[in-house]
């Protein structure tokens, strides 16, 4: 019975070891969470405010001058951008991450993948994968440059016949969603205007001309903002639920050893009674 009872006492020890660092890292992750979570919700206004300029001045320009915003139609591959983690211990989000990208690129088409995760489970696909931008840290001013030069330069070649953003969409604290979003050609919807159209300088094909770039860094920032903010999410709410399922078993452990030491102690009572009878 003793023996019994040392078991449970390890167990407990090293259930107790897992809830000290389970809720150390849920901690640490939602600080995170919550610092990530201001930033993006301040980029999202202007975000928001860049796309209603772009509508606007979409709206009131000649598309045919601009390469980024027509079709390669002699191109036969598309590239897509994948964003996964680095760290582990994220719950499902990189796995969504996995399905939306399988789902969408086939053998022909290449790719640009963000974070280790990734890196390590695309390691035998067939599809080709563009090297180079192996960032540890996703939100990144370097990243975001080198990705928005590429993404441009490429297009602009014919070389791509679109270019995807694969990330994570935050909807709350709970649930991020798995989103494809088409980077180019760019496909913004047009504002219906009220009243007179506004007054652009020097006029919309120029202006166009020289936001379009500025606006795909945004965009391209905002995704991989989004994406860091669902990845903390996801490892505060995974840490969380680490942290409850091990209080719960050490709760269950700590009743078996209770049990356990009655019966041992009880036992070595019964033994000391029968031997003085014995006598």
């Amino acid at each position: 019975m003793s023996t019994g009872v040392s078991k449970i006492k390890t167990r407990i020890k090293s259930i107790t070891g897992a809830y000290k660092v389970t809720s150390a890292m849920k901690l640490v992750s939602t600080v995170k969470l919550k610092q990530w979570r201001n930033k993006m919700l301040a980029n999202k206004e202007y975000i928001h405010e860049l796309h209603e300029v772009m509508g606007i001045i979409l709206s009131n320009a000649n598309k045919s001058d601009s390469p980024l915003l027509q079709n390669n139609e002699n191109a036969k591959k598309s590239l897509y951008v994948i964003i996964s983690s680095t760290l582990g211990l994220c719950g499902s989000y990189n796995t969504n991450i996995f399905k939306e990208a399988d789902a969408k690129i086939s053998k022909d088409d290449e790719a640009i993948i963000i974070g280790e995760k990734g890196i390590s489970y695309y390691e035998k696909e067939e599809f080709k994968k563009i090297e180079g931008f192996d960032y540890r840290n996703k939100v990144e001013k370097g990243l975001v440059n080198e990705l928005a030069n590429y993404i441009v330069n490429e297009y602009e070649k014919g070389t791509y016949k679109e270019i995807h953003l694969i990330y994570s969409e935050y909807k709350n604290s709970l649930v991020f969603l798995a989103k494809d979003f088409k980077l180019l050609p760019l496909d913004l919807s047009t504002i219906d205007l009220n009243g007179y159209p506004p007054i652009i300088e020097p006029n919309a094909n120029e202006l166009l001309s020289s936001l379009t770039r500025f606006y795909l860094d945004a965009e391209i920032y905002s995704k991989l903002l989004e994406s860091e903010v669902c990845e903390q999410g996801a490892r505060s709410n995974a840490m969380e639920n680490a942290t409850n399922n091990a209080k719960e078993l050490l709760e269950d452990l700590q009743i078996e050893f209770n049990k356990a030491r009655q019966a041992a102690i009880t036992q070595e009572i019964t033994e000391i009674v029968a031997a003085s009878k014995a006598i």
